[in-house]
């Protein structure tokens, strides 16, 4: 096992806060949401239908990309807590708790790990957090994406410590990565962004929804993107997103 501060860490969710800001927030009275669409999962639309749906100011790139930096000195992350009300009518408020944890050096402190570890998502293991995060060795461990609720395998895209662990196909989720250089990507790949040898994911998972672009809301632009079959996320029974 490594020193202490370049343990590794289970990669929370989807995000856009600069890069390397990740969260969860979650409705204290409701359980996980585990079926974001009708059906299937993701989209059912090309990468290039994302391209031609985006706003031209984009250009053709359907997602953004952001350097890592290299962070050698204690604390290695940073973690809090946060409360916001949401919006609504007098059934429909309520108030949402969520965590923030800030992770400098993703490349080198941030994993995505497999439920039970190496080979989970093969087995259809259903175990929980801690049950992953404790012989991992993690500091810190927060859920992320999605599986099927009745074979309990893992959906979307999965590369864990630069083992391709599940190829999604090129369906259109948002999604999470850092390449071998260090680099951090977020939003919407193709399958050639996916498995490009040149510069390959060394951890990737897939999200329902890209929350922030370069800085600003992009939840209504990318309900757009996943409209046709996604489900109104506000009945859902829980959310988790970045």
């Amino acid at each position: 096992m490594a020193t202490s501060w370049r343990q590794r860490w289970l990669l929370v969710v989807l995000t856009g806060l600069r890069g390397w800001q990740l969260g969860v927030t979650e409705a204290r009275a409701s359980t996980d949401v585990l079926l974001p669409y009708a059906e299937g999962h993701g989209p059912s639309h090309s990468h290039r239908h994302v391209r031609d749906c985006q706003a031209v100011t984009f250009g053709t790139r359907t997602f953004e990309s952001w350097p890592s930096s290299s962070h050698d000195t204690l604390p290695v992350a940073r973690s809090s807590v946060f409360i916001s009300d949401m919006p609504g009518g007098a059934e429909s408020s309520r108030r949402v708790y969520g965590h923030m944890t800030v992770v400098p050096d993703s490349l080198r402190q941030l994993s995505v790990l497999e439920p039970g570890g190496p080979g989970g998502c093969e087995k259809n293991l259903r175990v929980s957090v801690e049950e992953t995060a404790a012989p991992a060795g993690c500091l810190y461990a927060q859920n992320a994406g999605f599986y099927n609720i009745t074979s309990d395998g893992c959906l979307g895209n999965v590369v864990s410590d630069g083992r391709m662990v599940r190829d999604s196909g090129g369906v259109q989720n948002a999604q999470f990565g850092i390449r071998r250089d260090g680099t951090l990507v977020f939003g919407y790949l193709s399958q050639e962004d996916v498995l490009d040898p040149s510069n390959p994911f060394e951890q990737l998972v897939s999200g329902v929804v890209w929350l922030l672009r370069n800085g600003e809301l992009y939840i209504n632009q990318s309900l757009k993107v996943e409209c046709d079959k996604i489900v109104d996320m506000g009945k859902s029974r829980r959310k988790a997103s970045g």
